[in-house]
């Protein structure tokens, strides 16, 4: 279902950062490129994905480090409106409010 491709996004996100596994970011990429994924699937799934970084840190420990790397690059690649930022603490921010 579209609505739930956020879902595939941080599924995605997380795997690449557990496992270094950038075969998926292309697969992300060939997603968006094609109209599959929406930004706004993208931004809801990196969004989650920044909520539970706390989490994710206790396997991968240098997850913000990475996921503010992916951010980067997603905006770069136009998946991410550069509007889209997190705090600190992981969690999305939104016209400079956190969600």
């Amino acid at each position: 279902m579209p609505f739930f491709h956020h879902e595939v996004v941080k599924k995605s996100l997380v795997s690449i950062m557990e496992k270094k596994n950038d075969r998926l970011w292309g697969l992300l990429g060939e997603c968006f490129s094609t109209g599959l994924i929406t930004m706004n699937q993208m931004m809801k799934g990196f969004g989650r994905v920044a909520e539970s970084l706390d989490d994710l840190a206790l396997d991968v420990p240098d997850a913000d480090k990475q996921f503010t790397r992916y951010v980067d690059q997603a905006k770069a690649e136009g998946w991410l409106d550069s509007s889209f930022s997190f705090s600190r603490s992981g969690h999305p921010v939104e016209n400079g409010f956190c969600s």
